[in-house]
């Protein structure tokens, strides 16, 4: 009986001990927000890129639209009917007609225009990767962001322990008249101004959370982050104008020339002559006078336009497509510009945060904790005041905010790096 009773009590206990944490720990992975779930739900809720691959599918279409022929003209018609009667059998030369036109576009215009299409396509495209380059950067800009509030949150908590402690200390030596009143009142409110610290910090992550709600949505940005930042792998750029060649604006740029560069040659099209065939046949009714009846006619025409008077059209078009494709080239080498000064800015921000970082895990943030804890020893021993017990542990706290500051700095920063780099994480 009693083995019995001890399997009965095991059982609830192993439950207890193995099934609820599990359960425990499955609730708060599904509470907490990672930085790749946070990117994907932002491609996922993001509408410029797909703007851009619509407008991308609406040009592949035109260009298979362009390279066919114009729909012909059908000709109907009544030709040399006598006002008199208006009789068909009256005249020999009246006759009801029917044809059609078929125009022929200038040169190679129909292939040129389909492959500005092709070309306007992939620009799109590219713009698109662009937009969704764009969107990683700044959903994970927004997400390091709270991560760095709710983080501040965590240190500023932790202070106020710290400063309760403080505010027992100096009442204790206040009773014993080894403190005075005035040191009771300044604990006092240096934790009040924790406190109101700690409100400044929760609005800030207010602010983090809204920005970050932009991306992800409402119900997702109030999820909780990890205690840990992700490994973000710094990507290899020499900082050289070519390493940003194969950067989607700049590709789109490039398409833009390739785009120019057709123009060009469609306006050179221009200077060749259109054609037109035009095929008609005509019905004629009555007799000839040796009683037969009369044949019909068959026509047809070759229509040339001819282009003569070129200084006022042609070559003012000409003139103007070769300007816009020097604007594009030099849109191009403006982009480039603008680009490869932000990565020498990133790049430099990138080493200046590293040797701060090392800085201050190094050596800043343990001699500020241990100047603080010794700070608060020698004055329960009376032999500093308090003032310099409080600047050592607010000294402490923003040197620990200071460093979290800084990680994050850098983890942006290569979000920034991994947006010139065109890479997806």
């Amino acid at each position: 009986m009693k083995q019995l009773i001890s399997r009965c009590l095991c059982v609830p206990l192993f439950f207890s001990l193995v099934v609820y944490p599990a359960i425990a720990q499955t609730t708060a992975a599904k509470n907490i927000l990672t930085l790749e779930q946070a990117i994907s739900l932002a491609l996922e809720r993001e509408s410029v890129s797909q703007s851009f691959e619509y407008r991308a599918k609406g040009f592949e279409e035109e260009s298979v639209a362009d390279s066919g022929l114009p729909d012909p003209k059908l000709k109907l018609g009544a030709m040399n009917f006598p006002t008199d009667t208006f009789d068909r059998d009256q005249e020999p030369m009246t006759q009801l007609q029917l044809g059609v036109v078929q125009y022929f576009p200038r040169g190679d215009s129909r292939s040129i225009k389909s492959r500005i299409n092709d070309v306007k396509a992939e620009k799109s495209r590219h713009m698109a990767k662009n937009a969704q380059l764009q969107a990683i950067r700044e959903v994970s800009k927004s997400w390091l962001e709270l991560y760095y509030w709710l983080q501040a949150e965590q240190i500023v908590r932790q202070s106020r322990g710290w400063f309760n402690k403080l505010v027992g200390v100096t009442e204790s030596r206040y009773r014993v008249g080894s403190a005075t009143q005035q040191d009771v009142v300044q604990s006092e409110l240096e934790l009040d101004r924790l406190s109101d610290r700690l409100e400044g910090v929760r609005i800030k992550q207010d602010m983090a959370r809204s920005e970050l709600s932009r991306w992800i949505g409402n119900s997702a940005s109030l999820l909780g982050l990890p205690s840990q930042l992700p490994d973000m792998t710094v990507p290899q750029l020499d900082g050289s104008k070519s390493s940003l060649a194969s950067h989607p604006l700049i590709q789109a740029r490039d398409a833009e020339i390739g785009a120019g560069s057709e123009s060009v040659e469609l306006t050179r099209q221009s200077y060749k002559p259109g054609v037109a065939l035009d095929v008609t046949y005509g019905d004629r009714s009555g007799q000839n006078s040796d009683g037969s009846d009369r044949a019909n006619f068959l026509s047809a025409m070759v229509l040339l336009d001819v282009p003569l008077f070129t200084d006022k059209r042609q070559d003012k078009k000409l003139a103007a497509s070769q300007q816009n494709l020097e604007a594009a080239r030099l849109d191009r080498e403006t982009e480039v510009r603008k680009l490869s000064s932000q990565l020498l800015r990133a790049q430099s921000s990138l080493r200046i945060l590293d040797r701060q970082i090392g800085l201050y895990r190094d050596r800043l943030i343990p001699q500020s904790h241990s100047h603080s804890e010794l700070s608060l020893k020698a004055y329960e021993n009376n032999r500093v005041e308090f003032n310099s017990v409080v600047r050592a542990r607010v000294a402490e706290l923003d040197t620990r905010i200071k460093e979290i500051r800084l990680q994050v700095d850098r983890a942006q920063t290569i979000a920034t790096l991994n947006y010139l780099a065109g890479e997806a994480k």
